[in-house]
């Protein structure tokens, strides 16, 4: 099975902000005034999530099947359009958000929260002007509903 986090461990500089084809971007960006980047990618139902500094090999890769991967959807209200979801590993777990304004020429924002437990330990904004993001169509619900789950929207939960 394609692999991408054996594809961002083989990338280095700023080229594994960038998914690997044919891999779709959920959301990428810089951090911390450019020093930081984070990925995150979806090939089919592998979701991948990759941080470090820029202009070097990632930190952190994690590489889950989208039935591992903690997502919770826009729900079809308010002002923006917006996912979240949660890459498990070790005790940690890396909570990725992006939201897109839905007006015209609507602002993009996103970022990561580092969990342990119930304990934040780390929150991290992406720097303004530099998301990319998936935007609507929300590929990585569809992708978690090919892979044989369905959301309830009343609650809250993926069966």
């Amino acid at each position: 099975m394609f692999r991408l986090a054996a594809l961002f461990v083989l990338l280095s500089g700023a080229a594994w902000a960038q998914c690997p084809e044919p891999a779709q971007t959920l959301v990428s960006c810089t951090l911390k005034g450019g020093a930081k980047q984070m990925a995150t990618c979806l090939d089919d139902i592998r979701v991948s999530y990759a941080f470090g500094a820029v202009g070097r090999a990632p930190e952190l890769v994690l590489d889950h099947s989208v039935r591992d991967v903690g997502m919770r959807p826009w729900p079809g209200v308010g002002s923006s359009i917006w996912e979240e979801f949660t890459f498990y590993s070790k005790g940690f777990s890396y909570v990725v958000h992006y939201a897109v304004e839905r007006t015209p020429g609507g602002q993009v924002s996103g970022g990561v929260t580092v969990m342990m437990g119930e304990q934040e330990l780390a929150h991290v904004t992406c720097d303004p002007g530099s998301v990319v993001s998936a935007g609507y169509g929300l590929p990585l619900f569809e992708a978690t509903e090919r892979a044989g789950q369905t959301y309830s929207l009343e609650t809250h939960i993926w069966n």
